[in-house]
Formats: C-alpha cells, sequence, structure tokens
C-alpha cells in the first residue's frame, strides 16, 4: 500500500506540484477574491500553507471538506469525542469552517476539538501540518482527493481512512480511462469505509483491499428541536390549504429553470381555483443569495426573507401578507427549518449535471422529496430510495411542474420512516472498522 507507487504517478504527482507552484499567485487572489463576500475566507491564512498553532500531537484528523460533510461527519465525530479522542478538524470552504464552530463550539472551547484550514497542494505546506500536528491518523470523508495530501500523509506515516466514501458512476467511469492516474490514490489508504455494498465493489476495482460498508452518516445527523417547532410555528400562520413547496440547494445556474416551476404552479393555482401554493426557496450558496433574491423579485414573486423577517430563533417580525408567496432562505444551517415547513422538496444542483445533494435531511423530517435527472453525487442512498418510493425523479423542470402540479396535500407517508430506520447505524459500523483495523482502541 501507499501512493505513489507507479513511476507514472510520482511523475504525474511531481507535475501536480509544479502546476500548484505556478498558480501560488491565482490561488491567494481566489482567497482575496472570496473573501470579499465570506470573510473568513480571509482569516487564519497561514493554516492554508501549513502554519498555524500546532494541535497536541495524537489527535484524530477528521477532513471535512465544505459545509455537507461537515454536517454528515456530526455523528462520528461526537462518537470519537465521547470516546475521549481528541479531534482535529479541517475544512476548505468558509461555510464549512463555520459550521464546525457552531456544532462543536463547547468541545472547542474546552479544547478537545481543534479547527484549521486544510493545507494547500504544496508539498511543503502539507508535510509541515503532518509534522507540526502529528495526528494518530487521517480521516477524510466523502471523496476529496488531493494527491499531495495524501502523498504527505504517507511520507509522514499517518495512516488514511476514506470514510463514508463514494465513488460515483461518473467519476468511476472517468478513471477507467487512460493512465488511471487517480483511481491510483485509492492505494493511499489503509481503510476505506465505502456507503455502500455498490462504492465498495468500485473501489476494490482500482486495487484498494481493506474497503468495508459503513453505511450513510447523514441519517444520523440530529435535527434541532427549536427548528421543528419554529417551522411549526410559521406553518399555523399560513392557510392550511395552501400547499408548501421548498426547492433547496438550487445552484444559480438552475435558477432561470426553475424560477419559472415556481410561476407556472402558481399560475395554474390561480386558473384552477385553487389555493396558491406557499414557496420555500433555498439557494445552496451564500454568494449566489443576492441575485437569486433578485431574481425572484423580477418574476413577480413577493417573498419574506429570512435575514429580513425573521428573528434570531425563526420566528416571523412582521405581519403575514395575504398576497405573500413565501420565504425566500438566505441563511446557513437552517435547513431543517425549510424542510419542516414544507409539505414536498426538491433538492436542486440536479438539473445541471452536478450530482444533487442531501435527499436524508428533508426524508428525515418526513417530506417526500423529488430530484431531476442528475444524481451521481448521491448514488447512495437515491437509488435505494426510488426503489423504496420515497423519492421521485423527473427529468426536466416542465416534470417537476407537472408531478407537483398533480399533488395534493397529503399526510406522514410511513414509507420514508422504514426507508430510515432500514438505513441506521453508520457511526457504529464506523467505530467497528476503526477498532479493527487498529486505529482505535
Amino acid at each position: 500500500m501507499g501512493y505513489p507507487k507507479r513511476l507514472i504517478d510520482r511523475l504525474a504527482l511531481f507535475g501536480w506540484d509544479m502546476l500548484w507552484l505556478i498558480c501560488l499567485p491565482l490561488v491567494l487572489l481566489y482567497l482575496w477574491h472570496r473573501g470579499r463576500k465570506e470573510p473568513l475566507y480571509r482569516q487564519h491564512l497561514r493554516e492554508r500553507f501549513g502554519f498555524g498553532l500546532a494541535v497536541p500531537a495524537g489527535a484524530i484528523w477528521v477532513h471535512a471538506v465544505s459545509l455537507g460533510e461537515m454536517r454528515a461527519a456530526r455523528p462520528l465525530i461526537d462518537a470519537l469525542l465521547q470516546r475521549g479522542e481528541h479531534v482535529l478538524i479541517t475544512n476548505i470552504t468558509a461555510a464549512g469552517r463555520a459550521e464546525t464552530y457552531a456544532l462543536f463550539a463547547d468541545a472547542i472551547a474546552a479544547g478537545h476539538l481543534h479547527v484549521r484550514w486544510c493545507p494547500a497542494e504544496y508539498v511543503w505546506a502539507t508535510r509541515r501540518f503532518f509534522k507540526r500536528n502529528q495526528p494518530k491518523f487521517g480521516m477524510i470523508m466523502e471523496i476529496e482527493l488531493w494527491p499531495r495530501l495524501i502523498a504527505s500523509a504517507n511520507y509522514a506515516g499517518v495512516p488514511m481512512v476514506l470514510a463514508q466514501a463514494q465513488y460515483p458512476d461518473k467519476s468511476f467511469a472517468r478513471d477507467q480511462r487512460g493512465l488511471k492516474l487517480r483511481a491510483q490514490l485509492v492505494h493511499g489508504f489503509s481503510l476505506i469505509l465505502a456507503k455502500s455494498e455498490h462504492h465498495v465493489e468500485r473501489f476494490r476495482h482500482f486495487g484498494a483491499t481493506n474497503v468495508q460498508v459503513m453505511g450513510e452518516l447523514r441519517f444520523e445527523q440530529p435535527i434541532p428541536p427549536a427548528h421543528l417547532q419554529a417551522a411549526a410555528k410559521l406553518r399555523a400562520m399560513i392557510n392550511p390549504a395552501r400547499p408548501i413547496f421548498c426547492l433547496a440547494s438550487t445552484g444559480p445556474d438552475e435558477d432561470p429553470l426553475l424560477i419559472p416551476v415556481v410561476t407556472q404552479l402558481r399560475r395554474a393555482a390561480v386558473d384552477s381555483g385553487r389555493p396558491l401554493p406557499f414557496f420555500v426557496y433555498v439557494p445552496r450558496h451564500p454568494k449566489n443569495f443576492l441575485d437569486t433574491a433578485k431574481l425572484l423579485q423580477t418574476n413577480g414573486l413577493k417573498m419574506l426573507q429570512r435575514s429580513n423577517d425573521l428573528d434570531e430563533n425563526l420566528h416571523l417580525t412582521t405581519e403575514m401578507p395575504d398576497d405573500l408567496d413565501g420565504l425566500f432562505g438566505d441563511s446557513l444551517g437552517e435547513i431543517n427549518f425549510y424542510f419542516a415547513l414544507a409539505d414536498h422538496v426538491f433538492i436542486g444542483d440536479t438539473f445541471n449535471d452536478e450530482g444533487s445533494h442531501n435527499i436524508i435531511e428533508p426524508l428525515s423530517v418526513g417530506k417526500p422529496v423529488v430530484v431531476g435527472p442528475s444524481i451521481w453525487g448521491i448514488e447512495y442512498p437515491a437509488i435505494e430510495a426510488i426503489e423504496a418510493g420515497v423519492l421521485t425523479k423527473v427529468q426536466t423542470p416542465d416534470e417537476l411542474f407537472e408531478y407537483w402540479n398533480a399533488l395534493t396535500i397529503t399526510g406522514e407517508n410511513p414509507m420514508i420512516r422504514a426507508f430510515l430506520d432500514q438505513h441506521g447505524g453508520a457511526t457504529a459500523k464506523a467505530v467497528e472498522h476503526l477498532r479493527s483495523a487498529g486505529l482505535l482502541s
């Protein structure tokens, strides 16, 4: 085991190093530019290059690149902290780091959990990171495969785990072609904990040996009771005859496709004399909030705005207008509130070939979910959810309109609870696999 193994991999890694070195000014420019809208990108910049305060040796290093991975990792990180382990978390995005602060404030204050930026792909930065922090082992969530980071971990003798791992169909097909450079990165991991047997087979195809099934941590994400209570309170202010549709995790290139669905549903209700739908629209990225809000307004939609019209407890601070079309969700970390408010949920980044996003969160609050054609990023559990009848896949925005326009408000779907019960237990499985591999006592 170990990466890089082949001569061609070592040559490719050298070329990768040279490319990153040449692009150093662009890396700095990118961080500065992103920091204009998200100031956290400009903070703790030294950590991006392996500096920053060292953490106590022997901590378990968990890399969760962004918001979604960080939320998903929470049950496993909680389990590690409960075992008395110290944890070092690294992120790449500002949303991921902000979520780490929010989720683990108590553990951070107690000195049990430490937060750093993941070092950029420079040999001197990554090796400095491992030399300064000396983690017991590293655990990368999902499929964040950074060649230099993995090579430096192997060089430093730090065992690496790929947890909640997936090998999407799109990536698997691509990595079978040519020199299979990216596929060779699986040799850099001592243990791979995959989401399903389907993904296990793909990792083994490229030579990974110690691959086990752990399932999906998102089935165990806690739901804040305050979010459910706030949603129930706001729902009581809306005419119960109005169906509530939530469009969440939408990409900016999807808005021109999805907002017409919203206006068509409203128009169809007017033409048929049905109660007007209420819409909850939640873009995925904060940098797109302003542009999406303007687009909704341009299309004649009158929306409450989370940042202006709800207080810190998600309580409405204004009167509920009679002609209100919905709520615009310009916030992070409150997705369960938006889902709990809805009757039906659409998860975006799917009409733009981005593979879609987390369908488990809306299912966990009992809501039926719709996605578009691109689901390569959530093959598990999307395939299983479609088979179980709790997820609907449409091919076009027109099909989404037709599907939702034909729906009526429905009660709780018992198939959703059965599906959730069937696919739980990922944390316990992961801990057991880590113990069996000798990484945990």
